[in-house]
């Protein structure tokens, strides 16, 4: 990740990118974790893990996890989503 940005990134606002990415990809981590915990435990019940993924401390909305940013990474706008 730190490779990607160096050159194309200022050094001052470089750590500024690379930390924001990784608070990203961990709670993306955590949330895809307790979902797939609440998946096994509720059968699949969608209703039922969508109200307890209410209740988590982050709340990411769809479509802006770490791996959707990935994979639009090639796509314009990036800057925009995150």
């Amino acid at each position: 990740a730190c490779d990607t940005f160096r050159g194309t990134v200022d050094p001052s606002i470089y750590k500024d990118f690379i930390l924001t990415m990784l608070f990203l990809k961990y709670i993306s981590d955590v949330h895809q974790d307790k979902f797939d915990e609440l998946s096994k435990q509720f059968n699949g019940n969608e209703q039922m893990i969508i109200a307890m993924m209410s209740k988590q401390s982050f709340k990411i909305p769809t479509g802006s996890t770490f791996w959707d940013l990935y994979e639009s990474r090639h796509e314009a706008g990036n800057g925009s989503r995150i």
